[in-house]
């Protein structure tokens, strides 16, 4: 897979013409008061466990290190979408989510060096059998500082939570790695999915699936299968998962290019499906990022709560379920801010 050549006069121009849009955001963000205890605490154990040793340097995000580790500031991401948390849930929370980014820079220059199918699919399945369902304290001996970080935090993670809950949280994990297959085919074929297509993968590779999954455990308490298979809950984790998703590839368009790894970029998507310049792509996702944005709010504010009631749900379950519902929105508005102050997605000095 060749990264696509981007000379120092093609950035110049990028870096000068870019600008990102007013985005439309009605949510409020709060942030976790248990910030500073927890993050030295989930430095240290991340670096315990050798996750922030240098590793594949030619990733997209330059690599991952305890210097991306510490720009990005994955412990304040954690503590702006998960206010409510304790400090022993922050901690727990964060190690997952750095996890998912680390996951998220090395996975595709995996891929890239394994070079097949198969041998992806067995490093997947390796990945995988640290997460068991029902003997959640077995599996491999771990090998690899994100075999040992899996291990660890499924070991925290599962004893707390049903069998059906574990399924649905692993099922969300493999849908993640397994779409790096879709996202490699794409970059070596230099095919350009349609907008419709690649908005329903980005919300595999983007993750946003285990996050919403990890505010159930957050909250301690499960959504039901009964509600979980109504529409309205269904159209609110997607339009959760595009909100977010969609948001970060316009914050990470310019840097994607400059590294070369912006053709998955549902920016980029654009402008080769419609031959249109930058600004006008940038502000064709913005529109479909905005809509999504409303979606969430109206399906909290009318159509989740009359699901409830035509379900003749108890008031304490319907409590439980808007609060759930409301935090889904405190996390995008949480990782807009984040996206804001973050170094990640600025070129290092």
């Amino acid at each position: 897979m060749q990264k696509d050549a981007v000379t120092t006069q093609e950035a110049a121009v990028l870096l000068d013409t870019f600008q990102l849009p007013s985005f439309y955001m009605p949510f409020k963000t709060r942030v976790n008061p248990h910030l500073e205890d927890v993050r030295p605490r989930v430095r240290a154990w991340a670096w315990s466990l050798g996750l922030l040793e240098p590793q594949h340097t030619d990733s997209h995000h330059g690599g991952w290190s305890a210097d991306v580790f510490d720009r990005a500031d994955f412990t304040l991401f954690t503590a702006l979408t998960y206010p409510h948390a304790s400090a022993q849930e922050l901690e727990l929370l964060s190690g997952w989510h750095s996890v998912i980014w680390c996951l998220d820079d090395v996975f595709l220059p995996w891929c890239e060096a394994l070079g097949n199918r198969r041998r992806i699919l067995q490093r997947i399945e390796r990945l995988m059998a640290f997460l068991p369902i029902t003997a959640y304290d077995s599996g491999p001996v771990p090998e690899q500082p994100l075999e040992r970080a899996l291990a660890d935090l499924w070991h925290r993670t599962a004893p707390s939570a049903t069998r059906s809950w574990r399924i649905l949280y692993a099922r969300s994990v493999r849908q993640f790695l397994e779409a790096s297959l879709w996202e490699a085919d794409n970059l070596s074929r230099g095919r350009f999915p349609d907008l419709i297509e690649q908005t329903e993968m980005r919300r595999d590779y983007g993750a946003a699936g285990c996050s919403a999954l990890l505010m159930e455990h957050s909250l301690g308490w499960e959504i039901t299968e009964e509600i979980r298979g109504t529409r309205p809950f269904t159209v609110l984790i997607n339009a959760f998962r595009d909100t977010v998703d969609l948001h970060n590839d316009i914050v990470s368009y310019p840097k994607e290019v400059l590294e070369g790894a912006a053709r998955n970029n549902i920016v980029h998507v654009a402008q080769e499906l419609y031959d249109i310049p930058l600004h006008s792509a940038v502000c064709l996702v913005d529109r479909i990022l905005t809509g999504r944005v409303r979606t969430l709010d109206e399906t909290v504010r009318t159509d989740l709560p009359q699901a409830l009631r035509d379900l003749h749900v108890d008031p304490a379950t319907q409590h439980a379920v808007l609060r759930h519902a409301r935090a889904i929105q405190g996390w995008a508005a949480g990782s807009y801010h984040w996206h804001k102050g973050t170094e990640r997605y600025r070129p290092a000095a």
